[in-house]
Order: structure tokens, then C-alpha cells, then sequence
């Protein structure tokens, strides 16, 4: 369907989830899905030995590509990127997945390939059919693996990337992290793919290499032609096939913004987060795996505010040990240091299911036994956690931080934990910060509401915006039907954020934010003027932030916040604080 109106002209125009910021222009290259024809070939007995071998020397052909395909990631983009290529080796030393094939071989007569591609579509299906997207962006995994193989058993390799001559932006329907490796920034200026979300490996490999990126636009493979224009818009999530040349100048204008405005934010990377009056506001970067804590750096974060743990369960088909996630806590702990690393307990249940342990199904699983609640009951997992964490402390600069705390009993039973591990630990002899402080995440109302007990049992409070503006609104974030109510600049929500920080002050403790609010541009002015000590926020939105704060007097930042706390309706702080922060900062992208 053609698109026109004053800025935009194009033949067709997308919208995705945006994976990597940035703005693309170039031609289209379309990576056609590697086809595997797979004829459902039954072979006589006395083939049965041959196909059997050349099953095994697949695997161990496959398994030497991947040594060699790995080493060039690290030359690339790194050793903690390279990583995701261990999930691979593992599969192709999965025990299980080798016996099935050689057994399906054996006992049915199935062709090698017929019968590796069986088993791995059985499990490939089980993973598209989890409700997690985790589960479902680790299907691309078990394809990649799929694929390999059975290239080499039929002796067929093809390498559509090696066709790219030119620079273009690659058209897919999924992009595979063998794919994305090789991936040249040179010729690839950005790409798109029909799947994927944010946590894919694929976006997190575009990330890692800067390419502008839109995923999870569905349709787009079967909308574009090889050669076809295109723009990418990774800051919009946006993609436009067939632009005209007035839309394409529209775009090449912005893109000479955004690239300007990041030589200008890089500047100020390694300068400290003050007001102009100097009033000093503590920014940290929000981390998700441990392959993001390069880009916490980088890009000027002083340390972490939020590491979520979750991955570690999510990843694991059984519980992760002490010793695990020890050595992963103080690897992170060691390359943030000397800056703190905030380490959340685990937050599963939710959408987030782990393998290693039932969480049974419930009527309103973000309402029921999910976060802490699992924690306090599964004292196992929670004293595992707790000690490799007071473990980690003994590197570096840590602070604990509980999820989803509804009341004091809970803070009083994870102190009590704390305590049990220490004890434990001191009669190991075993080295950890005696000091170590611990926050709540205040995201429950009831939480909000009690801000300043709380505050009487612990050392800061963290006010986790995408489930306070859920439970307080009553708007199920994941309802596109009522999206809409989803409003972080409601001024039941600003009132609640400014009651905690109060009460947080009174108590004299410090008041940070790990939710998406923080990231916003619009309530900056707004988190400064009430007083807000620490924003925690994605690493690539850490710049942006840095500027604002830097451009802003803490006197006229609070009478705004003073100003919209007297508004009655979102779509009026919203009107004025676009008009606010456009006057304010032109220079700068929103």
C-alpha cells in the first residue's frame, strides 16, 4: 500500500521492533533462507553404516567450522560476542541429539540427513511453541545447527553473502548468528528481518557492530525486490521501501543529525553527570547479558544499575550452579569495576519460564508466584543465588537488589536469607564485602505506599516503572487493545514517583530508576527536578541522558517538575514537556 503525506512518500512503509539506532539508505539484498531439500529417503541395511559415518563426519566438519567461524567473531566483534557460538558447539555435542539421529538411522533405515533433520525439527517445534520470546529467539540456534550439518552431509555450501559486491541493506526472513557474523560493515549498512526481538542474538550481534537494524516486521521478505530502495530507521523502528527522492533527502538529512549528535554526545562520554549548578546525578546503564557490559563502558555509564540475572535460569536445562554463577557475577563485577554493579535476584515466572524447575500455569502469572515470592519459598535457589553474589562482592563493587517486594515481611525475610548465607560463607572462610548494600524495587503499589518503612530497612530504593505504571494503572503492558492507558507521564504515576523519593530522602536513603522511564527524554527534566539520585538506563540511551543533564539547572528542572505535578491529565504534561524539551534541546534526537 503507497504512502504519502508532507515528509513521506514510499511504496510501502513498516513498522518493527527496533533492534539497532541508526538510519540506512542503500539497495536492497535479499538473503534468501537457506533452502534444505530433504527427500524422506528410507536406505537399504546394507547403507545403514555408510550414512551413520557420514552423520558423524558432518558433526565433526561442522564442529571444525565453528572453531574457525569463531575465532574470526572474536578478531571482529570480541570474545564475550564469539560466545554465542557455544551454544552451538554444544548442540553438536548434545549426547542426546546424536543418539536419536544415529538410533533413527539404525532402527528406521532414515537417510542421514532425514533423520538429523527430524530430530532437530522436533525440537526446533518445541521452542516455537514456548509463549517465552527467549525460548522462541533460540530457535534460530537449533536451525543454524540444522542447517550446518546438513550442508555437509550433502556436500552442498553455499554463502549468499559472498554475492554482496556492494553495500546494501540485507532483506531477510530470519538472520541466523552465523549470518550475522559474517556480516561486513563495510558492504552491509543495515539490515531487516520478518523475525526476531530485542534479546535475539542477531540483534544483539547488530548492536555490538553498530548496524542499523528493524526486526520482527513479519511481511517485509515478501514486500521487497533485490535492488528495490530502501531506508532503514533503527532509532524509529521504521522501514520504507521505495522512498522517493524527496523522502530519501528527508532521511539523509536525518541521518547527518544523528551521526553529528553522536560526535557531539561522544564528547561529553567521559565527563561527569552534573547539572550547570552542579547538583551531581548518578548514571548507570541497565544490563542484560554479560556480553552488553563492554557497551556499559563505552558508552560513558558510570557502572551498572540494574543487572537482571534471569538469562542465567532461562539458558540452563538445569539449575545453575554456585559456582556458575559466581564465575559469571565476577566477571562482570571485574570489567565494571571500580564502578558498582547492582545485581537484581532473579525475577522469573511472568513470561519468563525456566526449564530447570516447574512453575505451574496460573490464572495472572505477572499477579502470582513469580520474582521474590519464588525466592522466599524456594529457599534452595534463593540461598544459591545469594551466595554467589556475596561471593562476587569479594571482586569488586556490589549491591544487592530484591524484585517485586509487596511488604515489610518480605524485606524482613530477605534479610534474614542474606544473613544465613553470610554466616555461612564467614564460617567457610570464604572472602565477601561485610558491607555489602541491598535495595528494594519499588514496583508494586503497595510497596510505593510503605516507601518509607521500607526505607528504614535498607540502604537505597530502585523504582522499577514498567510494572509500577502496570499494577498502578491496571493496564496489562502487553495489550495492544489498551496500550494506549499504558502512560508513564500520568500524574498518578508522577505523584507515586515523587512520594517514594520523598520518603527515600526522609529516611536517608538514596532514590534511584531502572525502568523504561528513565530512558525518556521527556521526563528527565521532570526525574531531576524531583530529586531523582540515579537514572539506570539502556547503555545506547546513556549519551543522550548524560546531555540533558548536563544542559539543565536543577532550579528551573524543579519548578517543572513542580509545574506538571498540577496537571490533571498524561496528554497535558506530555504537550508541554515535548514543547519544553524541543525548545530545549533541538540539537538533540527525539
Amino acid at each position: 500500500m503507497a504512502v504519502k503525506n508532507n515528509k513521506i512518500k514510499c511504496k510501502y512503509l513498516l513498522k518493527g521492533v527496533p533492534a539497532s539506532p541508526g538510519i540506512a539508505i542503500s539497495k536492497v539484498f535479499k538473503l534468501k533462507s537457506e533452502s534444505i531439500s530433504i527427500d524422506p529417503t528410507i536406505v537399504d541395511d546394507s547403507s545403514v553404516d555408510t550414512e551413520v559415518e557420514k552423520f558423524v563426519k558432518a558433526v565433526e566438519k561442522s564442529k571444525s567450522e565453528l572453531k574457525s567461524l569463531q575465532s574470526k567473531v572474536v578478531r571482529k566483534v570480541g570474545l564475550e560476542n564469539a560466545k554465542i557460538f557455544d551454544v552451538h558447539q554444544l548442540l553438536l555435542e548434545d549426547s542426546v541429539i546424536i543418539e536419536e539421529t544415529i538410533h533413527s538411522i539404525k532402527k528406521e533405515n532414515k537417510s542421514a540427513e532425514f533423520a538429523f533433520f527430524h530430530i532437530m525439527q522436533k525440537y526446533e517445534n518445541t521452542l516455537n511453541g514456548s509463549s517465552t520470546n527467549h525460548f522462541q529467539n533460540r530457535s534460530s540456534d537449533l536451525r543454524d545447527v540444522k542447517r550446518r550439518v546438513i550442508r555437509h552431509i550433502q556436500g552442498d555450501r553455499t554463502d549468499q553473502l559472498n554475492q554482496l559486491s556492494g553495500s546494501a541493506v540485507i532483506v531477510t526472513n530470519d538472520l541466523t548468528p552465523s549470518d550475522a557474523v559474517m556480516l561486513e560493515k563495510r558492504k552491509v549498512l543495515g539490515f531487516a528481518t520478518d523475525l526476531g526481538g530485542r534479546t535475539s542474538h542477531a540483534a544483539i550481534m547488530a548492536r555490538s557492530m553498530e548496524v542499523p537494524s528493524v526486526v520482527g516486521l513479519r511481511r517485509i521478505f515478501n514486500l521487497v525486490e533485490e535492488g528495490d530502495r530502501i531506508v532503514i530507521d533503527g532509532n524509529e523502528g521504521k522501514v520504507l521501501i521505495q522512498p522517493d527522492e524527496k523522502t530519501i533527502n528527508h532521511y539523509r538529512k536525518l541521518q547527518e543529525k544523528y551521526y553529528d549528535t553522536n560526535r557531539k554526545l561522544d564528547e561529553i562520554r567521559d565527563l561527569k553527570c552534573l547539572t550547570i549548578d552542579g547538583k551531581e546525578i548518578e548514571l548507570s546503564a541497565n544490563l542484560e547479558f554479560s556480553d552488553e557490559a563492554e557497551s556499559v563502558k563505552s558508552h560513558g555509564a558510570k557502572g551498572v544499575g540494574l543487572y537482571r540475572t534471569d538469562y542465567i535460569y532461562l539458558t540452563k536445562k538445569e539449575l545453575p550452579t554456585e559456582e556458575e554463577q559466581f564465575q559469571e557475577y565476577r566477571k562482570i563485577v571485574k570489567k565494571i569495576s571500580p564502578d558498582s554493579v547492582i545485581i537484581r535476584t532473579m525475577d522469573l515466572g511472568g513470561d519468563k519460564l525456566p526449564k530447570s524447575f516447574l512453575i505451574p500455569p496460573q490464572e495472572n502469572p505477572f499477579l502470582g508466584w513469580r520474582a521474590i515470592r519464588i525466592s522466599l519459598e524456594r529457599k534452595d535457589i534463593f540461598k544459591t543465588q545469594l551466595r554467589a553474589i556475596l561471593r562476587a562482592s569479594g571482586a569488586g563493587n556490589v549491591k544487592i537488589l530484591f524484585p517485586m517486594i509487596s511488604g515489610l515481611d518480605e524485606v524482613h525475610e530477605c534479610k534474614k536469607a542474606l544473613e544465613n548465607a553470610k554466616s555461612e560463607l564467614q564460617k567457610e572462610g570464604i572472602k565477601y564485602d561485610l558491607d555489602i548494600e541491598i535495595g528494594v524495587i519499588i514496583e508494586v503499589p503497595s510497596a510505593a505506599l510503605l516507601a518509607d518503612k521500607i526505607a528504614k530497612e535498607v540502604d537505597f530504593l530502585s523504582i522499577g516503572t514498567n510494572d509500577l505504571v502496570q499494577y498502578l494503572l491496571a493496564v496489562d503492558r502487553g495489550n495492544e487493545r489498551i496500550a494506549y492507558l499504558y502512560q508513564h507521564l500520568h500524574p498518578a504515576i508522577l505523584r507515586m514517583i515523587k512520594q517514594i523519593i520523598m520518603a527515600g530522602h526522609q529516611e536517608g536513603v538514596w532514590v534511584g530508576m531502572c525502568g523504561e522511564m528513565a530512558s525518556d527524554p521527556l521526563s528527565t527534566l521532570i526525574l531531576i527536578g524531583m530529586d531523582l539520585d540515579e537514572f539506570s538506563v539502556s547503555p545506547i540511551a546513556v549519551p543522550e541522558i548524560k546531555k540533558i543533564i548536563r544542559s539543565t539547572e536543577y532550579r528551573e528542572a524543579a519548578r517543572i517538575a513542580k509545574k506538571v505535578l498540577q496537571f490533571d491529565r498524561p496528554s497535558e504534561v506530555e504537550r508541554f514537556m515535548t514543547k519544553v524539551v524541543r525548545k530545549k534541546f533541538k540539537n538533540l534526537i527525539f
